[in-house]
């Protein structure tokens, strides 16, 4: 892989078999992993996405141990970003960006209140305007019988670091659910193989 891990920064994996797990390792020389993800076996399908363009640098290979039918796709920059556009898929006013396994959904209109899938996610809290300048609470609800407690991280303006890590409580109802505020361009990461929803709400 020398050479060519500057043109990708997505990475998107997918098993639908429940009882699999995944590793992937970005390695330099030496056989040195610079960075690595994945989950351990699930007794759910598992699926996630992760952005590379901070870790990609040193890269001179890729290395996969995996089980049961899984899929990997490696994308260029902005590609999915393109193909919403492409479909023409837009954002509304009021809307922010999720990148998930299924690519890239606009939440948070009156016809986009709510999105769910599964697994990793990125959230990018820069929403289309007009909109309103304050803080946005994000609320996210685990699916019942996930027992992985989810890791959120924050990336704050300025920095090119996620430094932050919230992690989630129980509700009345027994759900897992995290609900975190953020500043206008913020990035929130949420590394979790569990289904889930997420909602914006203005403070």
């Amino acid at each position: 892989m020398s050479g060519k891990w500057t043109n990708y920064r997505t990475v998107i994996y997918r098993s639908p078999v429940p009882g699999s797990q995944l590793l992937i390792e970005l390695r330099g020389n030496g056989q040195t992993p610079l960075f690595s993800f994945g989950y351990p076996y699930q007794n759910s399908p598992l699926e996630g996405l992760r952005f590379l363009s901070e870790d990609t640098q040193a890269v001179q290979e890729i290395a996969v141990t995996a089980s049961a039918n899984w899929e990997i796709e490696l994308l260029p920059d902005a590609f999915l970003w393109n193909q919403q556009i492409d479909a023409g898929n837009v954002p509304q006013a009021g809307e922010f960006m999720i990148f998930s396994a299924n690519g890239m959904s606009f939440v948070g209109s009156e016809k986009n209140p709510i999105a769910r899938g599964a697994g990793d996610l990125r959230v990018y809290n820069a929403c289309h305007s007009p909109c309103s300048e304050e803080t946005t609470t994000w609320i996210f609800e685990l699916g019942p019988g996930c027992s992985d407690a989810p890791r959120l991280s924050i990336r704050e303006v300025g920095s090119d670091l996620f430094q932050r890590t919230i992690r989630p409580t129980k509700s009345e109802a027994g759900k897992d659910f995290v609900e975190v505020s953020l500043q206008n361009y913020d990035w929130l990461e949420v590394l979790t193989p569990c289904q889930w929803s997420a909602k914006p709400t203005s403070n």
